[in-house]
């Protein structure tokens, strides 16, 4: 499984102060909610983008001696299997086209705005009026605004996007869902 943590460090500033090695478990496993079951187990390595740079972060995982699920903990300015910063995509989906990351990054922030339009549907289905009431047939623009007013940052909504719906705004993956039934110990 895979949660979103939240922190103020830039992707630059988690790479250089090596912060992967300081994420705690979560108190609970999101699976079983079995509390302080969790051990550390590993490190895997993805990209993510900063302003105009791509730097390799290590993602911490965790592995619950109960139902023995592996549990990542992804920081908050990285969006599950997405390369680009949280808050780049947030400016170019916001319409911040000056800002030199959003210009820069553009031809993939348009990919993830076309791969959210296709996810819509499920994505309404799955958090029905949780964000607040939308049109009978709401848009992407429609749900990115009402997510942005209700949430206040895309950080905030994939955290509660992920946590409370196991989804996020691209798409419905496998890490983010409860592995039912437990595995035996």
């Amino acid at each position: 499984m895979q949660t979103i943590f939240q922190t103020s460090l830039t992707p630059e500033q988690y790479a250089e102060q090596e912060h992967h090695k300081q994420v705690p478990p979560p108190e609970n496993c999101p699976n079983c909610s079995c509390v302080q079951s969790l051990e550390a187990l590993a490190y895997y390595h993805r990209y993510v983008t900063f302003l105009t740079k791509v730097f390799l972060i290590w993602v911490r995982r965790f592995l619950c001696r109960r139902c023995r699920i592996t549990v990542s903990r992804l920081p908050d300015f990285a969006q599950p299997y997405r390369a680009i910063h949280t808050a780049t995509i947030e400016a170019g989906f916001s319409g911040q086209a000056e800002r030199r990351d959003v210009q820069h990054w553009g031809v993939a922030i348009e990919a993830y705005w076309q791969r959210f339009e296709g996810h819509l549907p499920e994505l309404v289905r799955q958090v029905g009026s949780a964000f607040g009431r939308l049109p009978l047939r709401p848009t992407a623009r429609d749900f990115w605004r009402q997510l942005l007013d209700s949430c206040g940052s895309l950080a905030s909504a994939t955290r509660q996007l992920v946590h409370q719906f196991h989804t996020c705004l691209f798409a419905t993956y496998r890490c983010h869902q409860p592995r039912w039934p437990l595995q035996a110990a």
